[in-house]
């Protein structure tokens, strides 16, 4: 695939912030998910071998750079995505960007920096299936809403857009969690796929004071 970067170059987010009288904060948590076995518009060929997935929200566990033989592992840290509504702009339908406690800037390719914390979270991955001939899938699952108490916000009120620097060809979507499972993209065999999202909160509904929390999981599977 034809991308500007190829020349230019050789994951619980949990919820945080402080309960503020008059004040909303949301917080949305992302984890990364791995299945059993063993998550760009830029796409890169991983060279064949036995069955295995990576898959990486926010920070990861590559050692090194997977160009420059890196190898990957397990990372248990949770990102944070969060933001927080003045009381004079709570409900106004005016959107809030959101902005996390991840520091991933750069691409677990090649070290590029790809992505710009703390307003984007890098998402990426591969999938090789060793011998078999298939196709991974990427997904996300939300509750229906964030939650303070018996208080409740929509998870509809978060969305996202996919950017990368140097990448004008996106391979996962925009979208807006639904509460329950969503698909988000298809990784065909030995492939990386990898992007940046950044999050916003709708604010158009009036909840009481107080700090919401949920969690986004992304899951990356291989049947």
């Amino acid at each position: 695939m034809a991308n500007s970067r190829t020349a230019a170059r050789p994951g619980e987010v949990k919820g945080h912030s402080c309960n503020v009288r008059r004040m909303i904060a949301i917080s949305a948590s992302v984890c990364a998910m791995f299945s059993s076995e063993a998550a760009d518009a830029y796409t890169i060929t991983i060279t064949s071998g036995t069955r295995a997935l990576y898959l990486q929200v926010g920070a990861g566990g590559y050692t090194g750079y997977y160009n420059s033989g890196g190898t990957p592992g397990n990372n248990s840290t949770i990102n944070v995505v969060s933001v927080t509504i003045p009381a004079a702009s709570i409900g106004s339908g005016t959107a809030q960007a959101m902005t996390s406690n991840s520091s991933v800037s750069q691409s677990s390719i090649d070290g590029y920096a790809f992505c710009n914390p703390p307003s984007q979270v890098y998402i990426g991955g591969w999938s090789r299936p060793g011998n078999n001939s298939g196709v991974a899938t990427l997904t996300v699952t939300t509750p229906a809403s964030l939650t303070n108490g018996s208080d409740s916000i929509p998870f509809s009120q978060i969305s996202w857009v996919m950017s990368g620097n140097g990448d004008s060809t996106y391979q996962f979507p925009n979208g807006t969690f639904t509460g329950g499972t969503q698909t988000l993209a298809t990784f065909p065999a030995n492939t990386w796929k990898e992007q940046c999202m950044t999050f916003t909160y709708a604010n158009t509904v009036v909840p009481a004071a107080g700090t919401f929390t949920g969690r986004a999981t992304y899951t990356l599977s291989l049947p």
